[in-house]
C-alpha cells in the first residue's frame, strides 16, 4: 500500500469515526435503549446487582452487552454507552480488514472495512444503544474462525474459538439462535465439502464430531444465561417457548392473587397474551397489514437490498445497499480472478442465504434480524470488486481503465451511504446539544414527547410509591422513581373491576400513586374494548384521577384516595 493510499484511507476512517461520534453525542432516545438496553442495567445499579424484574420480559433476555452498559451508567454517562456499542462496529471492521488482507492485501482490506462501517444499517446502529453490533461482531468472529479452521482442520483452536464466539453471540441476543443453528449445520456440511474426495465414511464421522464440538462449546458459553432463566422461571430461554417449558410458569399467581406490582404485571401479561389472537405470521402480515401481493412478498430476500427505510416495518426498518448483493453475484462468475478458495465462498454464501430464508419464513422481515449477513457479504463484495477490476484490466489490456471502472462502482456504493449519513445528521440534529445551546432535558423534550410528564413524575411521586406507565412503548429509562410500564396491568384490572372506584382501589393496593399515559392511544383502546369496561374507565378517570400535566398528548395523573365515609 503506497503512502498516498494509506493517507486516503486514514483520512476516510478518521472522518467517518468523527461523524459517528458527533451523531452519537446526544442523549439516548431510541426505543430499545429506553425499554431495556439502558433501562434494565439502570435498575440493576439501583438494586445493587443483577436481579429479577418480573414486569420486564426483556430482563430475561441474554444481556452480555447490557451488563457492559452498567459501566458508563455507573459513571453517570449514558451517552458513552453509544460509543461502547460503536466500538463493536470498529472491531468488526478490523476483523474484515485482517480477513480480506490474507487474500487481497491491505488496500482491499481497508476498503472492505470502510464498506462495512459506512453502510446505512451499520451507521444507524452505531449511534444507538442497541446490542446488534455486538451480535454482528461475535457472529462474524465465529464465521471467520470457521473459515480459517477449514484451511487446516488440525488447528482445532480455530473451531473452539468459533464456538466460543458463537456462545458469546447467544449471550448477547436471542436472535443469535438463528445464526447458531445455521453455523451448527454449516460446520459439518462445509467440512464434508472440503474433503469430499477423501474416504467418505471417516470424514462423515469427523463431520459429526466437529459439529457436536461446536454445539457443545457454544452452549457451554451460553449456559449461564440458560441456568439463570431456568432457576427463575423453569424455562431456560424465557420468554420464548413458553408452551414447551410451562411447568414453573403454571405455578405463578394470577393477576387477582398477585400482591406486588411486578408479579401482577407478569401475570397480567400472561393473561392478556392467552386471550390475544395468534400472530398472523409473516406472509399474512405482508398480505393484510402491508397489503402486498404474494408474488411481491416472495421477492423479499432480494427486496431487502433495494427497498430499506428506517423506522418503517413495511420496508424492513433499515437500509442496505444494492451493490452488497450485486458484487457477490459477480463473484460467482469471476471467482477465479479473485483467487478465492471455493469452500470459503461457499461457507459465506450459504450462511447468507440460509439466514435470509430462515428469517423470511419465520418472521416479518427486519434488517436487524439478518444483520449478521453484512460482514460476509462485504467480504464477498470486496472479492467481487477485485475480480471485476482484474477482469477489466485483462480484457482491455489497460490497468487505468480498470481503475476507472472500479471507481465508478465504488462511487455507486459510497454515494448513497454518504447521502444517508447526511440525512441522518438532519434527523438527529446534534449541534444544538453538542454546542451547549440545548441542555439534556431540552433535547429530550424535543425528541421524546413523554419526557415532560416523566420528568414531573420524578419530582412529585413520593418515595415508596409507583408510577404506572401506559402506552409509552415500554420506554421506562427516564423514570427515576419506581415505574411499571405495562399496558396489560391497566386493561386486566379495568376488565375485572366492578366499578371505576374498584379500578382505583386495586391500583392503590398494588402501590401505584400516579399514571403517565399517552391519551390518544388510551382513547383508541377504549374505542375497541367493550362498552362496560369503557364506562368503568371513564368513571375512574372522572372521579379518581387528578390531572397534573398534559403535554404533547402525554399526561401525568395522580390517583386520588377513596372519599371518606
Amino acid at each position: 500500500m503506497s503512502t498516498r493510499i494509506k493517507a486516503f484511507f486514514a483520512a476516510a476512517y478518521i472522518l467517518h469515526v468523527s461523524w459517528i461520534i458527533l451523531l452519537a453525542s446526544v442523549p439516548p432516545v431510541s426505543r430499545d435503549a429506553l425499554t431495556h438496553h439502558l433501562a434494565v442495567p439502570k435498575l440493576w445499579l439501583e438494586g445493587g446487582g443483577i436481579h429479577e424484574r418480573p414486569d420486564i420480559l426483556f430482563s430475561y433476555y441474554p444481556q452480555l452487552l447490557d451488563v457492559l452498559y452498567m459501566i458508563p451508567l455507573a459513571l453517570g454517562d449514558d451517552i458513552a454507552a453509544k460509543y461502547l456499542h460503536f466500538t463493536f462496529a470498529l472491531l468488526t471492521a478490523l476483523l474484515i480488514f485482517f480477513f480480506v488482507r490474507r487474500r487481497l492485501g491491505p488496500s482491499w482490506a481497508a476498503l472492505g472495512g470502510l464498506m462495512f462501517l459506512t453502510l446505512p444499517l451499520i451507521v444507524k446502529l452505531s449511534v444507538t444503544v442497541y446490542v446488534d453490533l455486538g451480535l454482528i461482531f461475535f457472529t462474524t468472529a465465529a464465521l471467520f474462525s470457521i473459515a480459517i479452521w477449514l484451511e487446516d482442520t488440525d488447528r482445532m483452536r480455530w473451531l473452539v474459538l468459533a464456538a466460543v464466539c458463537s456462545g458469546l453471540a447467544l449471550g448477547t441476543k436471542y436472535n443469535a439462535l438463528v445464526s447458531f443453528l445455521v453455523l451448527s449445520l454449516l460446520v459439518p456440511f462445509v467440512y464434508l465439502f472440503r474433503f469430499r474426495h477423501d474416504d467418505p465414511h471417516a470424514k462423515q464421522f469427523n463431520a459429526i464430531k466437529f459439529g457436536a464440538l461446536f454445539v457443545a462449546v457454544s452452549l457451554l458459553v451460553f449456559s449461564p444465561w440458560l441456568i439463570r432463566n431456568y432457576n427463575l422461571t423453569g424455562n431456560p430461554i424465557y420468554p420464548l417457548a413458553q408452551g414447551v417449558f410451562s411447568a414453573r410458569s403454571d405455578q405463578w399467581p394470577s393477576p387477582d392473587e398477585a400482591t406486588t406490582a411486578e408479579t401482577h404485571a407478569r401475570a397480567a401479561i400472561r393473561e392478556q397474551a392467552a386471550k390475544a389472537e395468534k400472530p398472523l405470521g409473516p406472509f399474512l402480515t405482508r398480505r393484510l397489514v402491508h397489503e402486498e401481493s404474494p408474488a411481491y412478498t416472495l421477492l423479499i430476500p432480494l427486496r431487502i437490498f433495494f427497498e430499506g427505510e428506517d423506522d418503517n416495518p413495511k420496508y424492513f426498518d433499515g437500509r442496505l445497499n444494492p451493490l452488497l448483493l450485486l458484487l457477490p453475484l459477480a463473484l460467482l462468475v469471476l471467482a477465479r480472478r479473485a483467487d478465492i478458495r471455493p469452500g470459503e465462498s461457499l461457507l459465506f454464501g450459504v450462511y447468507v442465504l440460509l439466514m435470509i430464508l430462515l428469517v423470511f419464513l419465520l418472521r416479518d422481515m427486519r434488517l436487524r434480524w439478518v444483520a449478521t449477513i453484512v460482514p460476509p457479504l462485504v467480504v464477498l463484495a470486496t472479492y467481487g470488486l477485485c475480480a471485476i477490476q482484474r477482469q477489466v484490466a485483462e480484457r482491455m489490456a489497460a490497468e487505468g481503465r480498470a481503475f476507472v471502472v472500479t471507481g465508478v462502482v465504488l462511487a455507486a456504493y459510497f454515494v448513497p451511504n454518504l447521502l444517508y449519513a447526511h440525512a441522518l445528521f438532519g434527523k438527529v440534529d446534534p449541534l444544538p446539544y453538542v454546542s451547549g445551546q440545548q441542555d439534556y432535558a431540552t433535547y429530550l423534550r424535543r425528541n421524546r414527547p413523554e419526557y415532560a410528564a416523566v420528568a414531573l413524575a420524578n419530582h412529585v411521586v413520593p418515595p415508596g410509591s409507583k408510577v404506572l406507565g401506559l402506552y409509552l412503548g415500554g420506554r421506562r429509562y427516564y423514570f427515576s422513581v419506581d415505574a411499571v410500564v405495562v399496558n396489560e396491568v391497566f386493561s386486566s384490572i379495568a376488565e375485572k373491576s366492578a366499578s371505576g372506584d374498584r379500578i382505583a382501589d386495586r391500583l392503590l393496593e398494588l402501590g401505584y400513586s400516579h399514571i403517565v399515559v399517552h391519551r390518544g392511544l388510551l382513547r383508541q383502546w377504549l374505542a375497541t374494548t367493550d362498552e362496560r369496561t369503557a364506562a368503568r374507565v371513564n368513571a375512574f378517570a372522572n372521579q379518581r384521577l387528578q390531572k397534573l400535566i398534559v403535554e404533547a398528548d402525554f399526561g401525568l395523573y395522580e390517583i386520588r384516595p377513596p372519599a371518606p365515609l
